[in-house]
């Protein structure tokens, strides 16, 4: 398969996180920042990285394992 017909799938990231966005001030990535082109996506309006992302998996890993 080349470049020009792979489509990527994004995961919006606030979707999964702890923290609700926008009051919790985070500075996300978009898809549509990405250097892509628009067909290359599923989605732009995507956080795909974040500076505050909290996963629930991680915080549910360390409050079992502090008791």
């Amino acid at each position: 398969m080349d470049q020009k017909s792979k489509r990527f799938q994004t995961v919006d990231m606030c979707r999964f996180c702890t923290k609700v966005f926008p009051k919790c001030g985070a500075d996300p990535v978009r898809s549509e920042s990405l250097n892509l082109a628009p067909q290359m996506l599923d989605r732009s309006d995507a956080v795909v990285a974040c500076d505050l992302y909290e996963s629930p998996v991680e915080i549910l890993k360390t409050r079992l394992h502090d008791y």
